[in-house]
């Protein structure tokens, strides 16, 4: 592997963990076919900076749509479920993520958040319990996906499995032919191609004397974030010390908004150069937001 490329991995695992950190629909079987609102934010959280908008927003669900989103779905794949006899799984809580897309996309910003949970999402961000896949019913594969039998319990299984069948509910109404990670993947190459950038550099090694003046040593801030010491366990007054220390550096440095100014140059770029396909996927979101919203009403 190239360093080149391994950079590219290792901003991408960042991104895709720490910046786009919001459920998508998911392909498991597990859902619920109760319809009720969604649960409001989780109120041990303060809060938080909503960090800058970047021109790609416009194509891309907020993290609390793709709840929305990915809650329809284990509701409508429940109900199909529910007709072939199959329990589907109890619904799960979401996680503790970002609630806008770029609130950590640079980093931490929000001094409140980070005195009290560090480098943390919140102070006690946790996954969600799964049930394991040997406690299902062992007909829920063919039911889900519609590999096997064509019927099962007497009822055809539709085409694509329950899966399918929540899927085009879900996409009624929208575009044909939608590349529906365009947004995400061009997000996620001006977020490589912004740490690149020679501005960018310059304020990471500001920050990074800024740091450095405090007696901690990192290079940037995605360095600080993925501080071993910070990424399990109790959190500690070092990281807490650390991470308001590295905020307070952002801030002096002027370092979100010298990259958040860079990437959205880039993005404006790459809107001009995709602009039919990018209609196209937000077409899509908000169709599937528009069949999300009729469920929570039901």
């Amino acid at each position: 592997m190239s360093p080149r490329t391994a950079r590219y991995r290792r901003a991408r695992r960042w991104l895709l963990t720490a910046v786009l950190a919001a459920p998508a629909i998911l392909a498991a079987g597990c859902g619920s076919s109760r319809a009720h609102p969604a649960p409001p934010p989780p109120s041990h959280r303060p809060n938080v900076s909503p960090g800058p908008s970047l021109p790609l927003d416009r194509y891309l669900p907020s993290p609390t749509d793709s709840v929305r989103v990915a809650r329809a779905y284990h509701i409508l794949v429940g109900a199909c479920e529910k007709r072939f006899g199959v329990a589907a799984d109890p619904e799960q809580p979401a996680p503790d993520g970002p609630r806008t897309a770029n609130e950590r996309r640079y980093g931490i910003t929000d001094p409140a958040l980070a005195s009290s949970a560090g480098y943390r999402v919140s102070v006690r961000a946790t996954a969600p319990p799964v049930r394991p896949a040997e406690a299902r019913d062992p007909r829920t594969l063919e039911v889900l996906t519609g590999n096997g039998r064509t019927r099962v319990n007497g009822q055809p299984v539709p085409r694509g499995g329950c899966a399918g069948e929540a899927t085009r509910r879900l996409e009624a109404g929208a575009p044909t032919g939608v590349d529906r990670y365009l947004a995400q993947r061009l997000s996620l190459d001006s977020f490589v191609a912004s740490r690149r950038d020679p501005r960018v550099l310059t304020a990471f090694r500001s920050w990074s004397n800024c740091m450095r003046g405090h007696g901690y040593n990192y290079a940037n801030p995605l360095a600080a974030a993925a501080d071993p010491r910070f990424a399990r366990g109790p959190v500690s007054m070092t990281e807490v010390t650390v991470a308001v220390t590295d905020i307070g550096c952002k801030r002096q440095t002027n370092l979100v908004e010298t990259w958040a100014g860079v990437e959205a140059g880039l993005q404006r770029g790459s809107i001009a150069a995709n602009r039919d396909g990018l209609e196209k996927a937000r077409l899509l979101n908000e169709a599937e937001l528009r069949v999300a919203r009729s469920l929570d009403r039901g």
